[in-house]
């Protein structure tokens, strides 16, 4: 028997051979981040649940990382997504999952080797529609995420006080979210809420689908054990040193979320005057950057230009319908169990 074979039926053994544990999927998003992706995937070789199927989906990468995915051919299922957009690229992997459960991870992400099991273990109630867990921040050494909460107008808590329960129901406000790197949801409750919204690019995706499971009824819960150490690698919008250099994502998405959330208990003009103000806040930052020289005089004009058109577009944008996404059920006859 070959090595990838034992460590499966290592798996198969630890948990007896009943198929009473639901299908998961774990659904890697991936763009340009050819070397950490490869770690995650590795990582994920040692996790003790043991009927989970790898779901990558790269986006237009130019970094290698569709030769070196090659190499887990038979392991993970491998898909393309067209756009570097994460609403898109999530949504394009729930379509492609076949499990009941789906997990969404980074693709700088490595997990404790009891991860999917403590995900799958909050399930057990069946009105919870997500689960999400611990993720230590590498880069700051500490845990970063906690209790994770926002309010309609897309300001955010990472750590928040209370209990998630405090946070719940059809139009909380504020709600609580989880973390994209550390979410897993029953396919059933994101096929009720159409899935991840497409305009996202960055940002906002894990904000959104929170919001509308729990107005959709359903409740989410949070295990401390599921644990996973996040690396931030640098990204399109995020340099090595955490720094964003792009804030046109976050901000576009922001005003999406904001202005399509429904319900709401804000007016549209609050939900505007909101968002427009943002661009002091954005001010403030890059000002900062100036002076202690993260950025020069090009990078702080560019910085401002690119807020000052993130309020717009998004504005505009959120003003118009949200995009259908239209997912499939589960194409069941294509889980295939990662194998390593």
């Amino acid at each position: 028997m070959n090595i990838q074979l034992s460590a499966w039926f290592r798996r198969l053994r630890r948990f007896g051979t009943s198929t009473s544990e639901p299908l998961v999927s774990v659904v890697i998003n991936t763009y340009n981040r050819c070397e950490s992706l490869e770690r995650t995937l590795v990582a994920l070789k040692d996790q003790t649940y043991p009927m989970f199927e790898v779901v990558v989906v790269n986006g237009p990468s130019t970094d290698g990382s569709a030769g070196m995915l090659e190499k887990f051919a038979d392991s993970a299922r491998v898909i393309s997504c067209p756009e570097a957009c994460l609403g898109l690229s999530r949504n394009l992997g729930v379509a492609a999952a076949a499990g009941s459960i789906l997990v969404f991870t980074d693709d700088d992400v490595i997990p404790n080797n009891d991860w999917l099991e403590k995900l799958v273990a909050g399930f057990k109630d069946e009105s919870i529609g997500a689960v999400g867990g611990t993720v230590f921040d590498v880069p700051l050494n500490r845990v970063e995420w906690q209790l994770c909460t926002c309010n309609r107008l897309g300001v955010p808590n990472t750590d928040s006080e209370g209990s998630i329960e405090d946070y719940l129901g059809r139009g909380a406000e504020p709600f609580a979210y989880l973390a994209g790197c550390n979410m897993a949801f029953r396919r059933d409750a994101l096929l009720a809420v159409d899935g991840f919204n497409s305009q996202m690019v960055w940002g906002y995706d894990d904000v959104d689908v929170c919001c509308r499971i729990i107005d959709a009824g359903y409740r989410i819960a949070f295990e401390d054990a599921a644990y996973v150490k996040h690396d931030r690698a640098p990204s399109a919008v995020r340099d090595r040193h955490q720094v964003l250099r792009d804030p046109y994502p976050l901000i576009f998405s922001r005003a999406v979320f904001a202005l399509q959330c429904s319900p709401s208990p804000y007016s549209r003009s609050a939900v505007e005057s909101a968002i427009e103000a943002s661009i002091r806040d954005c001010k403030h930052l890059a000002d900062d950057h100036l002076v202690k020289g993260v950025m020069n005089e090009d990078e702080h004009k560019r910085y401002l230009d690119r807020s000052r058109n993130a309020i717009r577009d998004g504005i505009k944008a959120g003003l118009g319908a949200r995009p259908a996404s239209n997912l499939p059920e589960a194409p069941k006859k294509s889980f295939r169990p990662y194998r390593f």
